[in-house]
């Protein structure tokens, strides 16, 4: 009996002409992440519209865990193909199932014939399944009964030309779009809740990002910035391969601090966040910013002080938490496996230089005369020459690759 994985994609069913462009991306992505984390060499080919792995090794829990990550993968089947004969096929099944920690009270057969040459129907094939599990049972402690709408475990026949592929359990995975397939952005990351679920969601849409964190040395310790390159690495692995820019912004903080009136100090820092952002972007080559911004969640979330940002910023910002609560994006981050290190405390210098009553509708007068004296346009650049960069490898390892200038 041979094993496989069978890997189901999400959306490209519709994608039209561009499919095989999308498979491509999918397929590099999906071999990229078995070379460094399975070890040995593994196939895969394009069956019916979805992924079949197969290879010396088995598929083990860790590389299965990896996979269910990988942008465009709807779900992921572990099968053994069996010949074209359904008492071979039952004979998988009853492994399977005898394998399971809790064995099942109830089940469905689904099945699926993309051989058209086998001499049963689906639904005529599923039921005959059905019938000899219900046989092999029958009056043993792991009696089975069918219950088609919610049983307890599916056993799942797929009959293609080289033989049936039978599996017991099917694990969802993140969905949507290959990586790489929708543009590049960079992700504006934090040391809270939001903008790595922005991250993760627009991974989920197919987005290369490159991530960037305004590190603001020395109001803050070397604590965040391991918070945060523990953050890249755990959203690196919804990525195949990307890069964080510690920029150092503590300077360029002090200097915007003393410089304006204290209530709007939040407003620019953001204001000038985006800037270097913006800077970054024209570097690399990205197109589009991603926060994590919330409507009215914080000072510089209301809809006058977004509408300014956006306002004075030369690329589209992507704000996907938009119409969120805190409540919603605190259960997405325990799905992206991002909770536990948001929830890490660590120090923030945005709380050490916010105003006691920030601006919420911004006088557009005071800000124009500000920016009319204020010259940041070198101190952006700086800042964006000194960052400390840190490639990020599918599987989440971080290597620094570039020391600032000093």
């Amino acid at each position: 009996m041979k094993e496989v994985l069978m890997i189901n994609v999400d959306e490209l069913w519709l994608k039209g002409k561009n499919r095989p462009q999308y498979f491509r991306a999918i397929k590099s992505h999906l071999k990229d992440l078995f070379k460094k984390s399975h070890g040995v060499s593994t196939t895969i080919i394009n069956v019916n519209q979805r992924l079949v792995a197969t290879s010396e090794k088995a598929f083990a829990r860790d590389i299965q865990d990896r996979i269910i990550n990988v942008p465009g993968v709807h779900s992921i089947c572990l099968a053994e193909m069996a010949p074209l004969d359904l008492e071979e096929a039952s004979k998988i099944a009853i492994a399977q199932l005898d394998k399971m920690e809790s064995f099942p009270k109830t089940f469905k057969v689904t099945c699926k014939r993309i051989n058209k040459q086998f001499d049963m129907r689906s639904m005529d094939a599923a039921r005959e399944m059905g019938a000899i599990l219900l046989r092999h049972y029958d009056g043993t402690e792991n009696a089975l009964k069918v219950d088609v709408r919610k049983p307890q475990v599916f056993v799942d026949l797929k009959i293609h030309r080289d033989g049936i592929y039978v599996s017991t359990e099917k694990r969802l995975a993140i969905g949507g779009l290959p990586w790489g397939t929708s543009g590049h952005l960079v992700t504006m990351l934090s040391g809270g809740f939001d903008s790595p679920i922005a991250s993760y969601m627009m991974a989920r849409r197919g987005c290369k990002q490159t991530f960037v964190f305004f590190y603001a040395y020395p109001y803050v310790g070397e604590e965040v910035k391991e918070k945060l390159l523990d953050m890249a690495s755990k959203l690196g692995e919804f990525q195949r391969g990307s890069k964080i820019y510690i920029v150092p912004f503590g300077d360029l903080q002090d200097l915007i601090a003393k410089s304006c009136k204290e209530e709007y100090r939040t407003l620019l820092f953001r204001r000038i966040m985006v800037e270097c952002s913006t800077e970054l972007a024209s570097r690399i080559k990205a197109s589009a910013l991603l926060t994590g911004d919330a409507l009215g969640q914080v000072s510089s979330q209301t809809l006058e002080n977004i509408s300014y940002i956006d306002r004075v910023s030369k690329l589209p910002i992507f704000r996907p938490l938009i119409g969120f609560n805190k409540i919603e994006i605190v259960n997405m981050s325990k799905v992206a496996g991002t909770h536990d290190i948001s929830v890490r405390p660590h120090d923030d210098a945005c709380s050490l230089f916010a105003p006691k009553h920030p601006v919420i509708r911004p006088d557009l007068e005071y800000l124009k005369e500000f920016e009319s004296s204020f010259k940041y346009e070198d101190a952006v650049k700086n800042a964006v020459d000194r960052s400390e960069i840190y490639a990020i490898s599918s599987i989440g390892e971080v290597k620094l690759v570039s020391d600032p200038i000093e």
